[in-house]
């Protein structure tokens, strides 16, 4: 097993990665000191392949386990669903002392970890990522929260997990496009942090999101949770060095928001949304056109949808509400290189628009 540290003094926690961990899950359980009443948050389809398992080892460390599963996919993601889990942990006589469970990909996660977050002001919740966006991604760092009319996760709060345990052989489950389009996270960790990374990840693309070789898959997810976990230990509340995540992000929530919620897939927007960072550091930055080409050919390598049409106004208006906004001003995470990322405030709108002209265009 290997064993990383998200290091943030008295709030650090580890993030656990091996092959078969959700067979062995007692025993890091125990270790972690999960007793009393625990609430497990899941959808139907993921507690029917792996809520008893996780259920017999929460009983067998000892644990009372309420069960409650919520819709899948981002249209759940509110304060309705937020609501109704309030309602199933207070009736089950959860307490402060109680811990959630979040077993699922990024919305279950997300939701979960804002309940978590605020039910009693906060109580412990543990991240089973079962999707490969959620293991490299979105259960690591703390941010939960859920969507409103005017923007992805405009409503949340950043909370801790106490631990994250990720079992690389859950993935084996997923439809081919949601590895694909979660690739895209990985790939973002090389471009942003370890350009040597990225050049090996485009490499072996196919090869790891054929599933061809686990313990390449293993060794990629360790390296991205690994980046994640050393930005996170620098900057927990994204005031600086946090924002370089946001690589592909910022375009990306916005075609989200624009096409609506479930059109794209989250890795897929991002994936295409960095494309169009990449177009735009070229013009900003002096990205490199070839740097430019190689990320281009290692996203292309993903099968992504098409991208619909969209207003280039309507992605513009979006832009204005995403949440790295600073005085009605958008900041893009651009790269000098690859694996040298830089933050702009001075992309102008002409600027973006060919962006999205550009995008339109490669995923046509």
């Amino acid at each position: 097993m290997t064993t990383l540290t998200v290091d943030l003094g008295s709030r650090s926690y580890p993030i656990l990665i091996a092959q078969g961990l959700l067979s062995s899950l007692t025993k890091p359980l125990e270790q972690l000191e999960i007793t009393g009443r625990v609430g497990l948050v899941s959808t139907d389809h993921i507690h029917g392949l792996y809520g008893g398992a996780v259920e017999s080892a929460l009983t067998g460390a000892g644990c009372q386990v309420t069960t409650t599963l919520i819709p899948d996919g981002e249209p759940a993601k509110n304060l309705a669903t937020v609501s109704k889990l309030y309602d199933t942990f207070l009736e089950a006589d959860l307490d402060r002392s109680s811990t959630l469970i979040a077993l699922g990909g990024g919305v279950v996660g997300d939701m979960t970890g804002f309940v978590a977050a605020t039910l009693f002001r906060g109580i412990p919740f543990i991240q089973i990522p079962t999707t490969l966006l959620a293991m490299v991604d979105a259960s690591i760092g703390g941010k939960t929260g859920v969507n409103h009319p005017g923007g992805k996760n405009l409503i949340g709060a950043v909370h801790q997990p106490k631990a994250v345990c990720i079992d690389p052989d859950l993935v084996k489950s997923l439809p081919r496009g949601e590895l694909t389009s979660a690739f895209a996270e990985i790939l973002k960790a090389g471009a942003i942090a370890d350009g040597n990374f990225f050049h090996h990840l485009a490499a072996n693309v196919k090869a790891i999101i054929d599933l061809a070789d686990m313990a390449l898959l293993e060794e990629a997810i360790t390296r991205a949770c690994r980046i994640k976990a050393q930005v996170v230990s620098t900057d927990e509340r994204e005031n600086d060095q946090r924002r370089i995540l946001n690589f592909g992000h910022t375009l990306g929530h916005a075609l989200e928001a624009t096409l609506g919620y479930g059109t794209l897939r989250h890795g897929e927007a991002v994936a295409m949304g960095m494309v169009g960072a990449g177009y735009l550091s070229t013009l900003i930055t002096g990205f490199p056109p070839d740097d430019l080409d190689i990320l281009t050919a290692a996203v292309e390598q993903l099968d992504l949808p098409k991208l619909p049409p969209v207003d280039p106004q309507t992605v513009l208006t979006f832009l204005r509400r995403d949440k790295k906004v600073r005085h009605g001003v958008p900041h893009f995470v651009l790269l000098e290189s690859l694996g040298r990322p830089v933050v702009s405030s001075q992309v102008t709108d002409n600027q973006i628009m060919a962006a999205l002209d550009n995008l339109q265009r490669r995923f046509a």
